[in-house]
């Protein structure tokens, strides 16, 4: 429901060039979980043919979308590397591999710093 939350935030901004966007954060690492969301879906929306799929709050199922990210997130938070390397393989060119899974590791840090919840 968290991913949710901060994706519904970002959804009428535009699309962003994916390493402007990573060189900006990297800047300003002390940036909250939003920021990392918005650039994350912002990415996505360029990276993705029609952009990610996010159900709205109150939906009971989750998008194909919703369920790899949360993969990836669950991936990152076990450091299970050959299991991020294949979710990043499996939908994303070479060029946006590297920078969506640096936004994803910094949102999942981000997100375990608000609190203890979970992100799904």
């Amino acid at each position: 429901m968290m991913l949710r939350i901060l994706m519904r935030k970002c959804r009428a901004k535009s699309r962003v060039e994916v390493f402007e966007t990573c060189a900006l954060l990297l800047h300003a690492p002390k940036e909250g979980a939003q920021e990392y969301a918005d650039a994350l879906l912002r990415v996505l929306g360029a990276a993705l043919p029609k952009g990610p799929v996010i159900y709205a709050i109150s939906a009971q199922e989750r998008s194909f979308d919703e369920s790899w990210l949360l993969a990836l997130f669950a991936a990152i938070s076990r450091a299970d590397h050959p299991s991020i390397s294949f979710l990043l393989r499996a939908r994303l060119p070479l060029h946006l591999r590297r920078p969506v899974g640096w936004l994803a590791a910094e949102l999942v840090v981000r997100m375990s710093a608000i609190s203890d919840t979970r992100i799904d």
